[in-house]
C-alpha cells in the first residue's frame, strides 16, 4: 500500500493577518477571529501528525503479524497435508488386513492385532489433524482480522493526510500574500506528481488571504515580449484572453484571478523548424521558431482584428494554424471549452486557396464579426460570424462552383453544425483559369458586419451592388438556425449607393440606427424590422445632405442618449424617445456654436448615462446624464484646470474596455495631471470619485485596459513601468479565508 504525505508550511501567517489591520472594528474581529481558526487549524495538524505516527507505527506492527502469522498458515497447511497423506496409506494397509482376514480360515489373531494397531495409528492422526485444522482455522481468522485493520488503518492516514494543508502562494505577484490549498500532490489534472507542490486538480480547498486589494496576476513574459493580455473574455468564472509568454507567440490563454491558474489553454502553431544549408560551412542548420497563431491583421487596407467571443460553456476565436504555399491563409473560426483537448478547429473555409488564385484577389481576411449566442435548454452555445467559403466543387451539370463570398454564417462549434445561412450576394461570377472558364463563385459577398442579437433576430448590415450597404435582419427560429432567412429591411438610400447604416442599438421593441437616405443627411432612424416602420426619427440638422451624424446611441430605459450636431449648437448630447417631438438636446454643455463633443464609451449606471465631454472650462473630464438638462452635470474635475483628465474615444479594438461598470461603480481610466493614466472608480458623486489603483507610480501613467467584471473582482492590463501584464481590483471588505 502507497500511504501519501503532504508537507505542510505555515511562514508566520498569523503574523501577516495581523499585519492587516486596521482601525475598522469589524475587520480588527475578523482578523482575531482568522488568527484563532488559524491556531485551531495549527492544533489540528500537529495533532493529525502525531495520529499518523501512531497509525504508521500500528500499521508496521500489524504487517509484521500478518507476515509471521501467514508464514504458520503456510506451515500449519504443509504438516496437514503430510498428514492426510500418512492417514491415507495407513487406510489402505488397514484395507488389505482386512481382506485377508475375511478370505482367511485359518488363525486370524496376527491379523487381528495388525489391524488395531493401525486403527490406533490413524486414531492418533486424526486428533492430530483435528488439532491442526483448528489451528489454521484461529490463524486464518488472525490473518482476516490483520487485513482489515491494515485496511482501516490506511483509511484513516489517508482521512488525515487528505486534511493537511500544503502551502502555495496564490496572491498576485505584486501583493503575495499567504494561501494554503488542501489536497494530495499526486499529479491530479495537468499538475505534476510529487512535485512538492499542490496546484491545479490537486487542490481540494483552500483558506488564505492577500493583504491589499489589487496586484499583478501573472508575470510569464520577457523583455522582448511583454505586451500583455487582449481580447479578454469571462466564462464560469474565469478570464479567456490572447496573450504571448516570449515562447509560444500569441495563443489563447486563461486565468482563474491565481498565478497557479493562468496558463496557456494551446498552442495551436507550435514549434515549427526548417533545415537549411549554411553557405558558408555547406552545413545543414536547423532553425526553430514557435509562431503566432492569433494576432490583428491588415490586408490591402481591410483592418481585421482578432476576435473572441464567450458563451455559457465555450469560446469561439479566430485564428490562424498555418502558411498556405508561402501566403498567409486565412483566420480560421475555433472553439474551445477551456482544455487543450477541448480546443480544436471548427471548420477549414479556405482549404487550397491563396488570395491570387486562379486570377482573382481575394479581399478577405478571415473570420471576423463573431456574435455569440449563449445556451438556451439544449442548444448548446452558438456563434454568428462572416465568413468566406474558398472551396471549389463541381455541380452535377459539369459547372464548378467557386468561393461563396464573405457572407453571414452560423455554428454550434462542429463542422457538421457549421452552415451558411444568409448568401446575399450569391455566386455570379465566371473565371477563367488553365484555358478552362468556370462557373461561378464570389470573391467578395455581402461582408455583414455590426452584428446585434434582439431576441431571435439577428441585425446586420450587409453590401450589395444593387443597393449598396443596407440594413438587413436575420430569424433565428426556435430551433437556433432553422430560421424563416434573411430580409432586407429598407434600401433607406434607394438604388446602388450605400445609405451606410451604424450606431445599431436596441430600443423599446425595435433597433435604433445612424442612416442617410440621401436627402437629409446622416441622422437618427429607428425600425421595428420592416418597409413601412423604418423611418428617419427626426432630422436633427435640417437641410439637403446636412448630417448630425449620431455617435456612442446608447439605451437609458425607453429612450435612447446619443452625441449629435444641429449645426447650430455644434455636436453635444441628444435623448430621443423615437418620436419628432421627443428628440431634443439636453443640454448645450459648451455654450454657442463650440461642440463639447460627448465622447464615450457611453455607461449607464443606476438610472444616469456616463461619459466624456469638454464644457470648455474644465477639458475633457466625466460627466453623467438622467436625460434631463438639471441633472447633466460634471461628476469630478479630476484633472483641475483645461487640460481634462480622459482620453476617451474608438479605440476598442485596441484597448478594449476602458469604462466598466461593476458592482455599483464605474471603474474607468483617467490622468489627473500627478499620476497619469490609472485606474479610477466613482459611485456618482465627486467625494466617492477616487484614484484606487497606481500601478505605475510617477506621472507616466501604466494606462489601464482591457477592463472586464468577473465575481467581485475587475481585471485589467497595465504598464508597470517595466511591463505590461495582467492586474486585478479586488474592493475585498478584509482577509478572505475561503476561495
Amino acid at each position: 500500500m502507497k500511504v501519501r504525505t503532504v508537507a505542510i508550511a505555515i511562514l508566520l501567517f498569523s503574523s501577516v493577518l495581523s499585519g492587516c489591520a486596521g482601525n475598522d472594528t469589524e475587520k480588527d474581529d475578523r482578523i482575531e477571529a482568522l488568527e484563532s481558526e488559524l491556531s485551531d487549524s495549527i492544533s489540528d495538524h500537529d495533532s493529525s501528525l502525531e495520529q499518523i505516527t501512531t497509525l504508521e507505527a500500528a500499521l508496521a506492527e500489524s504487517m509484521a503479524s500478518l507476515a509471521v502469522i501467514e508464514g504458520t498458515v503456510a506451515d500449519l497447511t504443509t504438516t496437514i497435508a503430510g498428514y492426510e497423506e500418512e492417514r491415507s496409506d495407513l487406510m489402505d494397509q488397514r484395507d488389505g488386513l482386512l481382506h485377508q482376514l475375511n478370505m482367511s480360515d485359518g488363525n486370524t489373531s496376527i491379523l487381528l492385532d495388525e489391524i488395531a494397531t493401525l486403527d490406533s495409528e490413524i486414531e492418533d492422526l486424526d486428533n492430530s489433524l483435528s488439532g491442526l485444522t483448528s489451528e489454521l482455522a484461529q490463524r486464518e481468522n488472525q490473518v482476516d482480522n490483520l487485513e482489515n485493520t491494515i485496511s482501516a488503518l490506511g483509511y484513516t492516514m489517508s482521512q488525515l493526510t487528505h486534511t493537511i494543508v500544503f502551502k502555495t502562494g496564490d496572491c498576485p505577484l505584486a501583493n503575495p500574500g499567504y494561501f494554503m490549498d488542501i489536497g494530495f500532490d499526486d499529479g491530479e489534472g495537468i499538475a505534476i506528481n510529487d512535485d512538492g507542490e499542490v496546484t491545479y486538480d490537486e487542490v481540494q480547498a483552500t483558506v488564505g488571504e492577500c493583504p491589499g486589494n489589487f496586484g499583478m496576476i501573472y508575470n510569464q513574459t520577457t523583455t522582448e515580449h511583454n505586451w500583455a493580455q487582449q481580447r479578454v473574455v469571462e466564462m464560469g468564472g474565469v478570464l479567456y484572453f490572447i496573450a504571448d509568454d516570449g515562447d509560444s507567440g500569441w495563443e489563447l490563454w486563461r486565468s482563474d484571478g491565481t498565478v497557479s491558474g493562468s496558463y496557456i489553454v494551446k498552442d495551436i502553431r507550435g514549434e515549427e523548424c526548417e533545415t537549411n544549408q549554411n553557405i558558408t560551412t555547406g552545413e545543414d542548420e536547423v532553425t526553430c521558431t514557435n509562431p503566432d497563431s492569433i494576432w490583428d491583421r491588415t490586408h490591402d487596407g481591410v483592418f481585421m482584428p482578432a476576435e473572441i467571443v464567450a458563451g455559457n460553456e465555450r469560446i469561439f476565436f479566430t485564428a490562424y494554424n498555418q502558411w498556405r504555399d508561402d501566403t498567409w491563409s486565412a483566420a480560421d473560426l475555433w472553439v474551445s471549452d477551456g482544455t487543450e483537448e477541448g480546443t480544436q478547429l471548427v471548420k477549414d473555409l479556405w482549404p487550397g486557396w491563396d488570395y491570387f488564385c486562379c486570377g482573382q484577389e481575394f479581399d478577405y481576411v478571415g473570420i471576423s464579426n463573431l456574435l455569440i449566442i449563449p445556451s438556451v435548454g439544449n442548444n448548446p452555445d452558438m456563434v454568428l460570424f462572416s465568413g468566406l467559403q474558398a472551396t471549389s466543387s463541381t455541380n452535377e451539370d459539369g459547372s464548378e462552383t467557386g468561393p461563396t463570398g464573405e457572407e453571414l454564417w452560423l455554428s454550434d462549434g462542429t463542422e457538421a453544425g457549421t452552415q451558411l445561412v444568409a448568401n446575399i450576394k450569391p455566386e455570379t461570377k465566371s473565371w477563367t483559369w488553365m484555358e478552362t472558364t468556370r462557373c461561378c463563385g464570389d470573391w467578395n459577398g455581402s461582408m455583414p458586419r455590426d452584428l446585434v442579437l434582439i431576441g431571435e433576430q439577428v441585425w446586420f448590415t450587409a453590401e450589395t451592388d444593387d443597393y449598396g450597404r443596407e440594413l438587413y435582419r436575420y430569424v433565428l427560429g426556435n430551433s437556433f438556425g432553422d430560421g424563416s432567412g434573411h430580409y432586407l429591411v429598407k434600401d433607406i438610400m434607394p438604388g446602388a449607393a450605400t445609405s451606410n447604416p451604424n450606431e445599431l442599438t436596441r430600443g423599446s421593441g425595435g433597433l435604433f440606427l445612424s442612416a442617410d437616405d440621401g436627402v437629409h443627411g446622416q441622422e437618427l432612424y429607428f425600425t421595428l424590422g420592416d418597409i413601412f416602420t423604418t423611418n428617419i426619427v427626426k432630422d436633427i440638422w435640417p437641410g439637403e445632405n446636412n448630417s448630425s451624424s449620431p455617435m456612442w446611441v446608447t439605451k437609458l430605459g425607453s429612450k435612447v442618449i446619443f452625441s449629435a450636431d444641429d449645426g447650430i449648437h455644434g455636436r453635444e448630447l441628444w435623448i430621443s424617445d423615437n418620436t419628432d417631438s421627443g428628440t431634443y438636446m439636453i443640454k448645450d454643455i459648451n455654450a454657442g456654436n463650440n461642440s463639447s463633443n460627448p465622447t464615450g464609451p457611453f455607461k449607464e449606471m443606476d438610472g444616469f448615462v456616463y461619459f466624456s465631454v469638454n464644457d470648455g472650462v474644465h477639458g475633457y473630464e466625466l460627466w453623467r446624464t438622467d436625460g434631463t438638462e438639471a441633472g447633466t452635470t460634471i461628476v469630478k474635475d479630476i484633472h483641475q484646470g483645461e487640460n481634462g483628465s480622459l482620453s476617451w474615444g474608438s479605440t476598442a479594438h485596441w484597448h478594449g474596455e476602458y469604462a466598466l461598470v461593476h458592482n455599483g461603480h464605474l471603474y474607468f481610466s483617467a490622468n489627473d495631471g500627478e499620476n497619469g493614466d490609472e485606474l479610477w472608480r466613482t459611485d456618482g458623486t465627486d467625494a466617492g470619485t477616487n484614484l484606487i489603483v497606481d500601478a505605475n507610480s510617477g506621472e507616466s501613467g501604466s494606462w489601464p485596459w482591457w477592463l472586464v467584471s468577473v465575481g467581485h473582482k475587475v481585471y485589467f492590463t497595465s504598464w508597470d513601468g517595466d511591463q505590461r501584464q495582467l492586474w486585478h481590483y479586488w474592493d475585498n471588505p478584509g482577509p478572505v479565508i475561503s476561495v
